[in-house]
C-alpha cells in the first residue's frame, strides 16, 4: 500500500502541507481534490520523488511501479502508435533486445527475447495501444503520424494514452479530462473501472469523480482528509458536519430562497416548464449539500436581460473551412430561441469550437448567412479569451476600462464575489494563476450584461468552487446559453437540449446525454472490435489455409463460439428490451413533466408522484445499464478466448 505519513511540505515559504496522512490500498481509487494552489499536483511530485519532503514519509512497496503522464513531449519525430505503446516500458525493452539481437545476428538471445515477449502477451501491447488511441478519439490514419504533427491538446491525449498503457501498480493522474471532449471523458471512465490497481486522480469534474472514484482525500486547511464513497457522498459527509456551523445557515436560506423564486417565476409558462423542473430537482439537491456551497468563497449571479429577442439568431446553408481545405462546417442550418440552453456536443475536431467562432463573429463563412437579431449582446467565453487580458492592467483597471460609469469602489466590490479581494483586485494580471485569469475573465464577461451566453470549454482552468458557482449563477440566468464542456455534471445541470456537430452539421440530438455518449460508445466498442478481428487474422506463425477450409474453420469456429455465448446473448437481448422499455417510460413521464400547471400548488402532490416515478426509472435503467456492460463483457471474454 502507498502510506504517507504525517508530512511537511513547503513551496518555497507557502506551506502547503503540515504533518499530513494518507493511506491507499491496491486497487483503490480516490480522488484528490481542494482549491487551486494548496498542493495537490506537488503532492504527486512527492509521491514520484521529484519534491522534497520537509518531515515525515511517503513509503509503497518497492515492487509498485507508478503511473503517470509526463510534463514534456521529447521523441517528437516519433510515430504517434510507437510513442504509446513505449509507455508499456517492459515491452519497450525487449522489443529494443529484439532489435539488438537482429542487427547482430545473435541467434540464442532472440530466441530468449521472443520467449520473453510471449510470458508478457507482447503480440497484444500494439493492439491495446490501438484500442486507447481509438477511445480517445484518434482514428487509425493517426498512428503514423509523429508527434509533431499533432497540436497541443491532441498531444495532452498521446500523453495520457501512454500512461495509461503502463503497467502501474498505482496511477497518478493530474487532470486527466482537460483536453478531452465528453466522449473522450466517457469512454476514459469506463477504462479507469475497469484498471485493477490502485489511482488518486486531481479532478474538478464532479460526474467524472462520481463515477471512477471510491473515497476522496481532501486538501484543507493543509491536512489530508479522507472521505469514504464517491464525490457526492464526500458532499454529504462534509455537509454533516459544516452544517453545525450555525453562520452557515442564513446563506442557505438565501441559496434556496433563489432557486424557489426561479420556480414561482416560471411555473406558468410554458416554455419555460422545463427549466422550472430542472430547479425543482436542484432544490432537493441543495437540501441536501447546500452548507457546502455556503462555505464558497465565489458567489455571483448574471444580471437580468434587459431584453430577449426571438429568435435569437438563425443560420442558413452555413459553410466554412480553412485554406484550401474542405469543409469543416457544410450546409448547416439551425436557429436559436430565446431562452434556450444549448449543450454543443461532437467529438474533438468536429468543428464545435469553430462553429462558437462564426457566431460571435471571430470567423467569416465562405457561404450562407448568420442572421442576428437586433439587440443581441454576445457574453462569450473560451480559453483564448484569457490571452485579451492586459497583463499589467489589475482587475479594478480592467473594469474601468469597459466602463465609463463604473466606480473604483464599485468596480471592488463587484469583483469580490469572483475572489478578487480588495489587496487581490489591484494584483497585475500577470502574477496571477490560470484560475485566477479565468474567474476575471468570467467576471468580465458577466458585467457586460449579455443576453445570449456562448461558454467553450469554460471549466479547464476553474477548481470546483467557482465550477459550483458558475452553476448555480447559470441555473437563473434568462437568457440564451449555448455551452461546450466535457464537464458532465455542470451539462447536465444547465442544458435543456443537445446540438450534435456531425458529419459537417449541426443536427438536434433528439434525446438525454446520456443516451448520446452510449451511443458513441458503441461507435468506439465497434471499431475496437473490427480492429481485434483483422489482428487475429494477420497473426504471425499461421499456417494460409486453402479459402475453403478457411470459411469451413470460420463457419465451425462462428458456431461453437454462438453456442458458448448462447446465455448470455438470450440474457442480453431481454435486457436491451426492459431498458428500451423503460427509457420509453421516462421519456413519456418527462413529456407530462413539461406540463406548466403541473407547477401549480394544487398539484403539488401529483409532482411529488411523477418526480419518485422518475428517479426509479431512472434507477432502472441505470441497474440495465450495468447488467448489459456486465454480459457484453462476459460475451467479449467468451470471444477472446476462442480467438486466442
Amino acid at each position: 500500500m502507498l502510506s504517507i505519513q504525517s508530512i511537511s511540505l513547503n513551496a518555497g515559504i507557502k506551506p502547503l502541507f503540515d504533518k499530513a496522512s494518507l493511506t491507499l490500498h491496491p486497487g483503490q481509487k480516490v480522488g484528490l481534490i481542494g482549491q487551486n494552489g494548496t498542493g495537490k499536483t506537488t503532492l504527486f511530485k512527492a509521491i514520484l520523488g521529484e519534491a522534497h519532503l520537509d518531515s515525515g514519509s511517503i513509503q509503497m512497496p518497492t515492487t509498485w511501479q507508478i503511473g503517470h503522464v509526463e510534463q514534456e513531449v521529447h521523441a517528437t519525430e516519433m510515430p504517434a502508435l510507437d510513442y504509446v505503446t513505449s509507455g508499456d516500458t517492459l515491452y519497450a525493452q525487449i522489443m529494443a533486445d529484439i532489435r539488438l539481437a537482429e542487427q547482430t545476428d545473435h541467434h540464442d538471445q532472440l530466441v530468449h527475447s521472443y520467449d520473453a515477449l510471449d510470458k508478457i502477451s507482447g503480440y497484444q501491447v500494439p493492439l491495446k495501444a490501438q484500442q486507447l488511441l481509438f477511445g480517445l478519439g484518434f482514428s487509425e490514419s493517426d498512428f503514423a503520424k509523429k508527434l509533431h504533427e499533432f497540436s497541443g491538446g491532441w498531444q495532452v491525449r498521446l500523453k495520457l494514452a501512454r500512461a495509461l498503457m503502463q503497467r502501474a501498480d498505482l496511477l497518478l493522474l493530474d487532470e486527466p479530462t482537460n483536453h478531452l471532449d465528453i466522449e473522450a471523458v466517457a469512454w476514459l471512465i469506463q477504462w479507469l473501472k475497469q484498471f485493477e490497481g490502485a489511482v488518486i486522480v486531481i479532478s474538478h469534474d464532479r460526474h467524472f469523480l462520481d463515477e471512477v472514484v471510491q473515497g476522496i482525500a481532501h486538501v484543507d486547511q493543509q491536512k489530508l482528509y479522507l472521505y469514504s464513497g464517491n464525490f457526492e457522498a464526500f458532499e454529504r459527509q462534509r455537509n454533516e458536519r459544516l452544517m453545525q456551523q450555525q453562520s452557515l445557515h442564513e446563506k442557505q436560506k438565501l441559496q434556496m430562497q433563489h432557486l424557489k423564486s426561479f420556480i414561482d417565476r416560471f411555473k406558468a409558462k410554458a416554455s419555460k416548464a422545463k427549466q422550472a423542473q430542472s430547479r425543482v430537482k436542484a432544490l432537493e439537491r441543495m437540501e441536501e449539500v447546500a452548507a457546502v456551497h455556503a462555505t464558497n468563497p465565489f458567489q455571483f449571479e448574471f444580471f437580468e436581460p434587459d431584453h430577449l429577442p426571438d429568435p435569437m439568431l438563425q443560420a442558413e446553408g452555413l459553410c466554412f473551412h480553412y485554406g484550401q481545405d474542405t469543409d469543416i462546417i457544410h450546409q448547416a442550418k439551425f436557429v436559436l430561441r430565446a431562452g434556450d440552453r444549448i449543450g454543443l456536443v461532437g467529438v474533438n475536431g468536429s468543428g464545435k469550437s469553430t462553429l462558437l467562432k462564426l457566431l460571435v463573429g471571430e470567423h467569416k463563412p465562405q457561404s450562407g448567412k448568420i442572421l442576428i437579431s437586433k439587440g443581441v449582446s454576445f457574453g462569450y467565453f473560451a480559453q483564448h479569451q484569457l490571452e485579451s487580458l492586459y497583463l499589467d492592467l489589475s482587475p479594478v483597471q480592467h473594469l474601468l476600462k469597459i466602463s465609463e460609469t463604473i466606480s473604483d469602489q464599485e468596480a471592488r466590490n463587484f469583483l469580490g464575489q469572483f475572489g478578487f479581494s480588495s489587496e487581490k483586485a489591484l494584483d497585475p494580471v500577470k502574477v496571477f494563476s490560470g484560475g485566477e485569469k479565468a474567474r476575471l475573465s468570467l467576471a468580465i464577461m458577466i458585467y457586460q450584461k449579455p443576453n445570449l451566453i456562448i461558454l467553450d470549454e469554460p471549466t479547464n482552468h476553474l477548481d470546483m468552487e467557482t465550477r459550483d458557482a458558475l452553476d448555480i449563477a447559470l441555473q437563473s440566468f434568462d437568457g440564451a446559453l449555448i455551452l461546450v464542456t466535457h464537464d458532465q455534471h455542470l451539462l447536465e445541470s444547465i442544458v435543456d437540449q443537445y446540438w450534435w456537430v456531425h458529419d459537417k452539421q449541426v443536427i438536434h440530438h433528439h434525446g438525454d446525454l446520456n443516451s448520446y455518449l452510449q451511443a458513441r460508445l458503441k461507435h468506439i466498442k465497434q471499431m475496437q472490435a473490427a480492429l481485434k478481428e483483422a489482428e487475429n487474422l494477420t497473426r504471425p506463425g499461421q499456417n494460409t489455409p486453402t479459402k475453403k477450409a478457411q470459411r469451413q474453420e470460420n463457419a465451425a469456429q462462428r458456431n461453437a463460439l454462438r453456442q458458448a455465448t448462447k446465455q448470455q446473448t438470450q440474457k442480453l437481448a431481454k435486457v436491451e428490451t426492459h431498458m428500451a422499455q423503460a427509457q420509453q417510460k421516462l421519456d413519456a413521464l418527462h413529456q407530462m413533466l413539461e406540463d406548466s400547471s403541473l407547477y401549480e400548488s394544487a398539484r403539488s402532490e401529483e409532482l411529488k408522484k411523477l418526480l419518485i416515478e422518475e428517479a426509479a426509472l431512472k434507477t432502472q435503467i441505470e441497474h440495465f445499464e450495468e447488467d448489459w456492460l456486465l454480459l457484453q463483457t462476459e460475451i467479449e471474454e467468451i470471444t477472446e478466448q476462442f480467438l486466442g
